[in-house]
């Protein structure tokens, strides 16, 4: 066997001691590694004290009356447990929620205050919520220590609707009746200082066009937007009644009144022409003996130049848009 040179010896020798290195550096790092562990097994294994921030939700509230001040959405807990424990609580407590039963509230005298005061004490409820904590960790403290609840008894009120709307009838259609309001009154619930200032409801400003049918049409109320107050419904429905009509027309016999004493009056035409709308299905029992045309002697801002004004003074309900034709007429008057 041909002998190592010495350049051959001195490669081999550094290849060796490089191994050594890498294996006492690889050693190191693992007991180092191990060092760690057991230094944070050691160090969060102790306890400690801190204050997480919860969510909060609040149960068991009294049915009958409604909270008119909100409560805190937050509450924050100082708490023992060990670093593991309370590590994981903070990391998780955002999205956590502490649910803190609100049934025995206590009931505070509050002076010149109309609404009803009462106050819990979030310290006496440390086992529930330790509970809900998990039993890894002691609960200390929470605050705020009180919270105060303001409230107000559930009351009910019945208000009219104020209909809001205008409608207009396609050619030849009018109203028929009377517009139905549904309902006309509704009944309100909330916090019996706020439906004290609620004398009625009104619906949007609303507009129907060329009506030709009875129809009912739907008509929202304006947006609730008074906090704790049940309207029950966000809408009415008005029906308005339509019928098609035609035009009619009649020759009505004047008559006098108030001829002075010992006197005779005569009117030239003693007949005036009248039209009217009315119906298609009254057209038939529409008679002359249905309206009354006068004149009045007796008012001398109807009289001009021996021509005085003949007024209308009656016509049945069923009739609209009645128009006297030539209301002016002539007249005479000669003593017996």
């Amino acid at each position: 066997m041909k002998p190592h040179s010495d350049k051959e010896k001195k490669n081999l020798t550094g290849k060796f001691t490089l191994r050594r290195i890498d294996k006492t550096l690889f050693v190191y790092l693992v007991c180092l590694l191990w060092a760690i562990v057991f230094w944070i097994l050691t160090v969060f294994s102790k306890e400690y004290t801190g204050t997480i921030a919860f969510n909060a939700a609040f149960i068991n509230l009294p049915t009958n009356k409604i909270l008119v001040k909100d409560l805190p959405s937050k509450v924050f807990v100082k708490v023992k447990a060990s670093g593991f424990s309370l590590l994981g609580v903070q990391y998780s407590a955002d999205n956590d929620t502490l649910f803190i039963d609100a049934s025995n509230v206590k009931k505070q005298i509050a002076e010149n205050n109309p609404n009803e005061v009462y106050y819990l004490l979030l310290n006496n409820q440390l086992t529930a919520m330790t509970e809900q904590l998990g039993g890894n960790m002691k609960i200390v403290r929470i605050l705020p220590d009180t919270v105060t609840f303001i409230f107000d008894q559930i009351s009910q009120k019945i208000v009219p609707v104020k209909a809001n709307f205008v409608y207009s009838f396609a050619k030849q259609y009018h109203l028929s009746g009377n517009v139905k309001v549904i309902p006309s009154k509704i009944l309100i619930k909330g916090p019996k200082s706020i439906l004290n200032k609620i004398d009625f409801l009104e619906t949007e400003a609303h507009k129907i066009e060329d009506i030709e049918a009875t129809q009912k049409h739907i008509i929202p109320l304006k947006a609730n937007n008074t906090p704790g107050v049940d309207y029950g419904i966000s809408s009415i429905i008005a029906e308005i009644p339509v019928e098609k009509f035609t035009e009619g027309e009649l020759m009505l016999p004047i008559h006098v009144k108030n001829t002075p004493l010992g006197f005779v009056a005569k009117t030239f035409p003693s007949q005036i022409k009248i039209t009217y709308n009315v119906s298609l299905h009254e057209y038939e029992h529409v008679k002359a003996e249905q309206f009354s045309a006068e004149i009045n002697l007796a008012n001398d801002s109807d009289i001009t130049n021996n021509r005085i004004r003949v007024k209308l003074t009656k016509q049945p309900e069923y009739v609209s848009k009645v128009k006297i034709i030539n209301p002016q007429v002539e007249f005479i008057m000669r003593k017996l």
